[in-house]
């Protein structure tokens, strides 16, 4: 089926929604979409954030501050997504980029069920949620990890993985604890058990009829390692770099290209970004020989 982008019709208005909008990627994103005239709902944990964020942006008529933090389930997210219906009238959604997200490493409940929740199951519940709002040929963006890359998982879970085909079978996955998920031959933790839950459900997403009458590309991109609060002030992207990778997908109407996973990690240690790395910090980047070890034990 073909069904041509609103997002390509002159004058048409163009609404976009992005999480975690107070800093970081989220911020940057949020940004530049507005220099392009987009109307955005910038979305945080707090309220008050999110209102400080549109003042950020320098246009408050354009920008429409939501509170929704992921973590509290499937009622802050209908809420939310009542505001944005609200907020949109009779326009309709072109753009959403699921950039909200946490990191926790330790094999433990609590670090999985925190990581599920916001990596995971809050995405997707805003996904579904807005599904009715979204115009023809709109994008849908899911901010993955190279970490939730299938081959870094242990073969039990890449296993659950490969076999599920609706949401309700990853939801199923994630509801198991995480000791019944096996960390044998897997050092990624529950983010990248998260992150690899929502690469899957970006392509079922993809596949769904629903999506895919309406012409709605759904994708994930993993932006490399980029120094945010949470990849730190040692990784090698920077944010103005990474938020270009996310947009380079997002903003690709018309392409037909749906159900992918982009992964931006080959830049974290190549000839560019560990000459910037240097000029930076003034010493090689201890990353790239540790970089070069892997890739030559993977020959």
């Amino acid at each position: 089926m073909i069904c041509t982008s609103d997002a390509l019709t002159p004058g048409m208005p163009r609404h976009a929604l992005v999480t975690g909008c107070n800093r970081g990627l989220g911020l940057e994103i949020a940004r530049r979409l507005v220099s392009e005239g987009f109307r955005v709902a910038v979305v945080c944990r707090r309220l008050d954030d999110a209102k400080r964020t549109a003042r950020a942006l320098g246009r408050p008529a354009c920008c429409e501050p939501i509170q929704l933090d992921l973590a509290d389930g499937e009622g802050a997210v209908r809420a939310a997504a009542s505001e944005v219906v609200a907020w949109l009238g009779v326009s309709r959604l072109m753009l959403l980029v699921n950039n909200a997200g946490n990191s926790y490493g330790a094999w433990d409940e609590e670090s999985w069920a925190a990581s599920r929740s916001v990596n995971y199951k809050g995405p997707c519940l805003l996904t579904e949620a807005l599904l009715p709002s979204f115009a023809r040929g709109a994008s849908v963006t899911m901010v993955g990890s190279g970490l939730g890359e299938l081959s870094l998982l242990s073969p039990k879970f890449q296993c659950l993985l490969t076999a599920a085909k609706s949401i309700a079978d990853l939801d199923q996955i994630a509801s198991r604890a995480i000791s019944a998920l096996s960390s044998e031959h897997s050092w990624v933790g529950p983010y990248g058990l998260s992150k690899a839950l929502i690469h899957r459900a970006t392509e079922i997403f993809a596949s769904n009829i629903d999506f895919k009458k309406k012409g709605i590309l759904v994708n994930a991109v993993c932006p490399g390692w980029v120094s945010t609060d949470m990849g730190g002030e040692q990784a090698p992207i920077s944010v103005e770099e990474g938020s270009g990778h996310i947009l380079e997908k997002a903003l690709n109407f018309g392409s037909g290209v749906t159900g992918t996973f982009v992964c931006y990690c080959y830049k974290n240690y190549d000839e560019e970004h560990n000459r910037a790395w240097e000029e930076k910090h003034g010493v090689a980047n201890p990353g790239s020989g540790i970089q070069r070890k892997r890739m030559k034990k993977s020959v």
